[in-house]
């Protein structure tokens, strides 16, 4: 069983909206740069998998907002993979306030491997080695209040 990756991103004032908050679309560019980041740290960057002829796509994603960041916060990003299974990885993922710890957004993101010409490719047995040191199988969503 692995461990989740974290990432620790400080809110800009320009990624806040006209009610104070960040914006909702600027949690799913978070919630991508922390499963980039994820990625780079056991040896998958994007570029890494493209010379190897492989594109990891997000084919699915859902989330939950549950309470606002705002300019100046600082956020911890939590990153796992629940499950790898043919050509796919899905992904779990948290926001939280680092302060307070309060949870702020949850989501659920399928990865879709594919080749450069967008078929669907089986996850490389070298990839699903490397995935192994992120993955807690089983592992569910957190709920908030």
């Amino acid at each position: 069983m692995g461990e989740p990756a974290r990432l620790q991103l400080k809110v800009r004032h320009y990624e806040v909206d006209q009610y104070g908050h960040v914006n909702h679309a600027q949690y799913v560019h978070y919630l991508e740069v922390a499963r980039i980041e994820a990625l780079d740290a056991l040896g998958l960057s994007l570029a890494e998998m493209r010379r190897q002829g492989y594109l990891i796509l997000a084919a699915d994603l859902f989330v939950k907002y549950l309470a606002p960041a705002r300019s100046g916060d600082t956020l911890d990003i939590v990153t796992y993979v629940r499950e790898v299974r043919g050509a796919r990885s899905i992904w779990i993922q948290e926001i939280r306030e680092t302060t307070s710890q309060r949870l702020l957004v949850t989501a659920e993101v399928t990865g879709a491997f594919a080749t450069e010409d967008g078929r669907p490719a089986r996850v490389p047995a070298s990839f699903r080695k490397k995935l192994s040191a992120l993955c807690v199988p089983g592992a569910a969503i957190a709920q908030g209040k």
